[in-house]
């Protein structure tokens, strides 16, 4: 039987004291039973230098080969006081006679006694005395072709190395840094043993080398010179990669060290030097350097060996450092896992338990011997795990690890949330070997997770899901993988701000929860029903072809038009729809709101209660807004708008009665835009009112700067918008713009429309009244086209209506419109009100207006709209006003 046992795998005492025998020295190192067998278990190979046979013939546990050359007599006689010395000292130290197949030999044997494999052995040192094994050997240390001086300067040497070898296996490392003592102790031992002026041992931690001790034989003591950084010099790394140690007899001239001189050897008087290389594991991890001062120096071959032993007793306590602090650090966190207050489970790849934690009975309430041996699919309280670890499609055959919550089952079957963290194990060889599981018990935080997301999710007057609960709906359609068929209808409570406004709020919300309720009783229980906004709902539908979802919006607005009663008052609303269907009208959940939405706006611009299909069309539309919006913002600034002036002529005398002012947009890249274009999405978005503050102030100007080229004193017409009355300072900025520009405001005329008059409140009548009170003129536009009413002409300051080109357009050819023209312009002058009639385009149709003594007209037969840079020269035609 042969045991070789690797040192560097020992715990810290048998590294230091178990070194490598420096058999270049002469000293074998051994291992034996601590019988009086003298059965070896390990000697070292370079015994057959010594002893005449080979190592493998001498270690064996049968037949005892290397105590058959002992003396029968004298070998238990050694054996009592190898038991009495190690009983006193802990070490001993013989002398006995072996009978070679070389000859007779002294052999002194020093050792002590450690335990492994769960008994005592005896390990140490076998040192031949005889020197006749030099007769029969050609590499005995000791020729007969030396001299008798170097015989004794080897001898002399040889011992003080054995002397220095024993010293360092016997010393007992005490302090709480075991790698600096052992660099003080070998550097200190290195420089008396070799007569040097200074002994360091250096650490390589990447490009540099950092001194662990460096000791100085002058001042007797140790010293931590400064980092070195050796990358500059890459003769010197090589040496020491590629040997075991470096002797310099002369440090200038050898091309290992010649780079190194002048930096760190020539200032400290070294001439010669004795590098080591220091290895763990392999690698080189730091050198011992050994410096001579004086003149070079050659060192011989065991000096240079020697060296090498010495690095190599630091490379043991070093690895057995490094032992001990995994170890350390394993026992740590073992300890950590029992005391974690997290699970740990570790799986085998077959799904067999290994190991559990205490933390996991205490979630589980299953006990360690409960599952270990047992395989997941058997365990309730893990029986989610199985499909997670082994089901091919799951994430984790994919990936190394997975982290994610789960539910599972306490031991009394009670439900919990586990989150949980499980990661791949491989061996060495890199093959799966173990699944590592941690989790916690989160059932207390999922609990209220889930009730905070309730209430996140829910609308709290309707109970209804809210809107980030419809968006998250409708997602999850999208996100399973295969094209959804969906069909998502908005639905919009027309005018609820005016039931708000006459009923109260607390009416309102009433209705809103009668509304959801009757919603909710006409759906299936798969749709998705939700308050999207204050008075918007949306509704969800799978499986739903483009017809069906007609049929059932269809469904939603009959629902809504039955009357409801709401604290005690029987209320009728209506609903503007807008319908998107997937895939046809979009592939992903942001694209199908967006497209639904168009379609709800387009329902109510065309007068609500009604459902509205979304339609390329109405992207189309949408786009352009959303670009005239974002460009009109600029126009302002940029000076983009422009204002033309459409002339007004009495048709009577066929002079010159005023102008109209109408707003143009020059976009440098799309041209003249027309006011029809832009003027609805600048009341929609509210800049009708900066705009038209800015149209009247350009007005303003140019009548004054007419008047001043002695063209009288001209009346400008200029259109104001609904929007512009909810500005509440609209008439006191007019009447500040006429002062500032100074002019009358006899000179300025407004003209207002239909609708405006139909909605007005107290409000807008008296901010007509207040124009009235500047002196401005009053005109109704497009008279007759909206729901004209002669109530307004009563209920406000009206002093101009002008009739709607629509009515003269086909004058004379339609009987209808010249009646109808006819009786706007009698009853105008009964009450004595001005007729202007506009888009007069003929001869017949100026001739009818004059038959029927109305008072202005406006149209291309006289001027089409002129811009204010040429408006000077074209009113040339004109020879004065009117």
């Amino acid at each position: 039987m042969k045991i070789h046992t690797d040192a560097a795998s020992r715990l810290a005492t048998e590294v230091v004291t178990q070194l490598p025998v420096p058999s270049q020295l002469g000293m074998l190192r051994f291992e034996r039973l601590n019988e009086p067998s003298w059965s070896l278990l390990f000697l070292d190979p370079a015994c057959e230098r010594y002893l005449g046979q080979p190592a493998h013939e001498l270690c064996s546990l049968v037949d005892s080969p290397y105590a058959s050359l002992m003396e029968p007599q004298i070998r238990h006689h050694l054996h009592d006081t190898i038991q009495t010395e190690l009983a006193r000292q802990g070490h001993y130290s013989i002398r006995y006679r072996l009978h070679t197949a070389i000859g007779a030999l002294e052999m002194i044997e020093t050792g002590e006694v450690y335990q492994q494999y769960g008994r005592d052995l005896i390990g140490g040192y076998l040192v031949a005395l005889s020197p006749s094994a030099g007769e029969h050997s050609a590499e005995a240390p000791l020729t007969h072709t030396r001299s008798k001086d170097g015989q004794l300067e080897q001898l002399i040497r040889s011992r003080t190395q054995q002397s220095l070898i024993v010293r360092l296996a016997r010393h007992r490392y005490g302090s709480v840094n075991p790698q600096l003592e052992a660099a003080q102790l070998i550097t200190r031992a290195a420089s008396e043993a070799y007569g040097l002026a200074r002994a360091t041992l250096w650490q390589l931690n990447g490009e540099w080398l950092e001194a662990v001790a460096s000791y100085r034989r002058d001042t007797d003591s140790h010293e931590y010179p400064s980092a070195r950084k050796i990358s500059p010099f890459p003769r010197y790394i090589e040496a020491l990669q590629s040997s075991r140690a470096i002797g310099v007899e002369n440090v200038l001239e050898d091309p290992r060290t010649r780079d190194l001189a002048d930096i760190f050897f020539s200032p400290h008087g070294v001439h010669a030097t004795l590098d080591a290389s220091i290895r763990v594991g392999g690698e080189v991890t730091g050198v011992l350097c050994l410096e001579h001062t004086g003149a070079p120096r050659h060192w011989h071959t065991d000096e240079v060996a020697f060296a090498g032993e010495l690095a190599d007793q630091y490379a043991q306590v070093a690895a057995n450092q490094q032992r001990l602090s995994t170890a350390h650090t394993l026992q740590l966190f073992q300890r950590a896992i029992e005391q974690s207050a997290s699970a740990f489970v570790l799986v085998d790849r077959d799904g067999i338990v290994d190991y559990v934690n205490p933390s996991f009975t205490a979630i589980t309430q299953f006990t360690a011997e409960e599952v270990r041996g047992r395989r997941l699919a058997d365990l309730a309280a893990l029986e989610n795990l199985t499909d997670l670890l082994f089901d091919t499609s799951s994430v984790l055959a994919q990936h190394n690890s997975w982290q994610g919550e789960f539910r599972s089952r306490r031991k009394n079957l009670e439900p919990y949330w586990g989150q949980l963290s499980i990661s791949k194990v491989f061996a060495d060889n890199g093959e799966l070997s173990h699944y590592i599981g941690i989790y916690e018990d989160v059932t207390h935080s999922k609990t209220a997770q889930q009730h905070i997301e309730r209430m996140a999710y829910t609308d709290t007057l309707t109970k209804l899901g809210n809107r980030p609960f419809f968006i998250r709906s409708l997602e999850e359609h999208f996100a399973k993988g295969t094209q959804p068929q969906l069909c998502l209808l908005l639905v919009d409570i027309d005018n609820f701000k005016r039931i708000n406004d006459s009923l109260g709020h607390q009416v309102g919300d009433k209705l809103l929860i009668s509304l959801a309720r009757r919603l909710r009783n006409g759906l299936n229980q798969e749709a998705v029903l939700a308050r999207f906004a204050s008075n918007e709902f949306a509704l969800l539908f799978e499986g739903m072809s483009l017809e069906e979802g007609q049929r059932m919006a269809d469904q939603v607005l009959r629902t809504l038009e039955k009357p409801l009663f709401v604290d005690a008052q029987l209320i009728n609303v209506s609903g503007s729809l807008g319908l998107a269907c997937s895939p046809m009208h979009g592939n992903d959940s942001e694209t199908l709101m967006k497209h639904a939405g168009q379609a709800l706006h387009k329902a109510k611009a065309n007068g609500k209660n009604q459902l509205q299909v979304f339609t390329e069309a109405l992207h189309a539309e949408a786009n352009y807004k959303l670009f005239v919006e974002n460009n009109l913002r600029r126009a302002l600034s940029q000076n983009e708008l422009e204002v033309f002036y459409q002339p007004k002529l009495c048709l009577r005398t066929a002079r010159l009665q005023g102008l109209e002012a109408l707003v143009r947009w020059n976009h440098p890249e799309k041209g003249m835009i027309s006011p029809d274009q832009f003027i609805g999405v600048a009341e929609e978005t509210g800049l009708i009112i900066p705009i038209g503050k800015w149209v009247v102030r350009e007005a303003c100007r140019m009548g004054v700067r007419l008047a001043m080229l002695g063209r009288g004193q001209p009346q400008v017409a200029i259109n104001l918008s609904p929007k512009q009355f909810s500005d509440p300072d609209l008439v006191a900025s007019i009447a500040t713009i006429l002062r500032e520009e100074k002019l009358p405001p006899a000179s300025l005329e407004l003209e207002l429309t239909e609708s405006l008059l139909l909605d007005a409140t107290e409000e807008t009548r008296q901010q007509l009244l207040g124009f009235k009170a500047l002196g401005v003129t009053l005109a109704m536009d497009d008279f007759g086209t909206g729901y004209s009413s002669l109530s307004y002409l009563k209920r406000f300051p009206i002093d101009v209506i002008k009739i709607d080109r629509s009515f003269i357009k086909d004058i004379p050819d339609n009987q209808d419109d010249m009646e109808i023209t006819s009786a706007v312009i009698a009853m105008a002058r009964n009450l004595r009100l001005k007729v202007v009639a506009e888009g007069i385009e003929t001869a017949q149709q100026l001739a009818f207006l004059r038959q029927h003594h109305c008072d202005i007209g406006q149209g291309y037969l006289f001027d089409k709209p002129i811009s204010s840079k040429q408006l000077e020269d074209e009113l040339n035609r004109y020879p004065r006003w009117a």
